[in-house]
């Protein structure tokens, strides 16, 4: 088993996949992370993927040195926390619209899946969002900062940007490694990257080919470029 890619300079992420095939197609156009939303009590139907083809898909992930995402849209901790048990996912994202984690969950994630990361994502809908951050700093790995809130779709999944400044303040604020997503794609990732500095960007709109009833599917050559923008611009900087 691979380890993962400690060496690459700024971590792309790339959501929502569904099939395994497109998981790989996208690994192999260059995303770090890949996020996905295992089959739970939250989330377009038809997003959720069976766990079947979670632990498909986690094996080429292992195989390649990158990390899965948990994305988890239910607001139920205890459902979240099964997953993490059965999945053992690198990283769990919670996104929902109604549940926050806390110290008390960390700690519940780590005696499950002690080897998974904790991802917090926070709506910046203006400046309270510095205060949200912080308030879960202590306690988590990751904050993904994101626009729009919805009751299936969770904080983020807007394809809307936001204030980058107000982004900006967060990533000098915090010691957790932040994502930056909402609305980023090939042709502003790289004045994100500039304007903000994080230690990521997360790509799900932007980037993706959508479909009748929900329906969707990753447009691999702007994964493709969508990573080589980033690539470029945090190399240029030197991050």
């Amino acid at each position: 088993m691979k380890e993962t890619k400690e060496e690459t300079k700024m971590i792309k992420q790339l959501y929502s996949i569904i099939q395994l095939d497109e998981a790989i197609k996208t690994m192999e156009a260059g995303a770090d992370n890949i996020g996905l939303v295992p089959m739970q009590m939250g989330g377009v139907p038809a997003h959720r993927v069976p766990l079947y083809r979670v632990d498909q898909i986690h094996e080429e992930c292992r195989l390649r040195g990158v990390k899965m995402v948990l994305i988890m849209l239910t607001n139920d901790p205890d459902e979240m926390i099964d997953l993490a048990k059965r999945l053992q996912p690198e990283i769990l994202h919670v996104a929902g619209d109604g549940y926050t984690a806390d110290e008390e969950f960390a700690k519940r994630l780590k005696e499950v899946a002690p080897d998974t990361e904790l991802m917090q994502a926070v709506l910046v809908d203006g400046k309270g969002a510095i205060e949200r951050a912080k308030k879960v700093d202590p306690f988590v790995d990751y904050i993904l900062l994101d626009s729009g809130l919805a009751p299936d779709t969770g904080i983020g999944a807007s394809g809307q940007t936001h204030d980058w400044n107000i982004d900006a303040e967060i990533v000098k604020s915090v010691n957790a490694k932040v994502i930056e997503a909402g609305g980023l794609g090939p042709d502003n990732v790289a004045d994100a990257i500039k304007k903000i500095r994080p230690y990521g960007v997360d790509s799900l709109t932007k980037t993706s080919i959508k479909y009748d009833h929900g329906n969707m599917e990753k447009d691999i050559p702007k994964v493709k470029a969508f990573c080589e923008a980033a690539d470029k611009a945090a190399a240029e900087l030197g991050l």
